[in-house]
């Protein structure tokens, strides 16, 4: 007789609800991991909570680069409107105000980190329980990319540090990388992270959480140099991660597999 799961198991254990009921001589057929039965598990739940703290963050952030004029660090007349319309002096409300554009950057840098946090628990969690799933492949690269392309194309109008230049470089490279990996992958060639790819995701996140503090606290010289170290540690840590992938590429090309 096929032996019988109960609900749950199928869930935690990444199997199948029938799985024996065709193997042969008795004996249990190997459950895929990922079963596509699984789509509501722990690690696609701290995905989709990752993808709505930075909706709420990109909110904030939206907000605060509407209603400023200039950039917290540009030259100028500095102003800013609040939501009923009243015209306040920028430094003024990013000054200890708690009740001002402050507060706000300080919420935003909550939600970053939370965020940040679910990022690398998910995978910790669904690689360990065999909780990995096909809407966990395709969601969790995609809303890693959301959050820090999106995190850096909202903090340009807010500071003079960040440059046009920047965003397009951290987004060449995703895209780069991700057409290798679909590239490598079509081929039956495992394409995993690399070091340097791990460096890079870890000093995007560290950036973009010193950015949302600096730019609520422009008149703190210590944010601003820690913000300027991690900026542009992650434009090295961008470019050699995308060298060190294109390495691998030719390597494929070439025919030696996936070794660098």
């Amino acid at each position: 007789m096929a032996e019988r799961t109960t609900a749950a198991g199928p869930v935690l254990a990444g199997a199948s609800a029938n799985e024996g009921a065709s193997a042969p001589h008795g004996a249990r057929a190997a459950a895929p991991r990922g079963d596509a039965s699984v789509v509501a598990n722990l690690p696609n739940a701290l995905t989709l909570l990752r993808l709505l703290l930075c909706l709420a963050f990109f909110g904030i952030l939206i907000y605060t680069s509407t209603v400023l004029v200039l950039p917290v660090d540009g030259k100028g007349a500095l102003s800013w409107r609040s939501w009923r319309g009243t015209e306040r002096e920028a430094h003024a409300g990013l000054r200890g105000d708690e009740s001002g554009l402050s507060l706000l950057f300080k919420i935003a840098f909550a939600l970053f980190v939370l965020a940040a946090i679910t990022d690398s628990l998910d995978g910790q969690i669904a690689r360990r329980y065999g909780l990995e799933t096909d809407l966990g492949r395709i969601a969790d690269p995609f809303v890693d990319k959301i959050m820090i392309l999106g995190a850096l194309t909202l903090l340009m109008p807010l500071t003079v540090h960040l440059r046009p230049w920047m965003v397009v470089l951290v987004l060449a490279r995703e895209l780069l990388v991700s057409t290798i990996r679909g590239f490598a992958e079509a081929r039956g060639i495992p394409f995993p992270s690399t070091f340097w790819g791990k460096t890079k995701m870890v000093s995007q996140s560290a950036c973009v959480a010193a950015a949302t503090l600096y730019v609520g606290h422009p008149h703190q010289a210590h944010w601003e140099w820690i913000f300027l170290v991690l900026l542009w540690w992650t434009i090295a840590a961008t470019v050699l991660s995308g060298a060190v992938y294109l390495r691998r590429a030719a390597a494929i090309l070439h025919g030696r597999g996936a070794r660098p």
